[in-house]
């Protein structure tokens, strides 16, 4: 089984894994959930986020917003 998740989680981009804030669980739990990159889970709306990782809006706010940050500052 945990090889089944490091798989999974192999797939994860760098930009993805290097995001701040993100736990080795969350972007297993994101891999899970077909979040791969950056962009990924930059596009997705609060309920979607929520929906894959359970949480609260303000925590699923802050991460969509972590993402969209290179956005803003390239």
């Amino acid at each position: 089984m945990e090889l089944a998740k490091e798989e999974g989680v192999g797939d994860v981009s760098q930009d993805l894994r290097d995001l701040d804030g993100l736990t080795p669980e969350l972007i297993t739990t994101l891999a899970d959930g077909g979040i791969h990159t950056r962009d990924d889970l930059a596009d997705l709306a609060v309920d979607e986020l929520i929906e894959i990782i359970g949480g609260d809006e303000t925590q699923a706010k802050a991460v969509i917003m972590k993402a969209r940050e290179h956005w803003f500052t390239t």
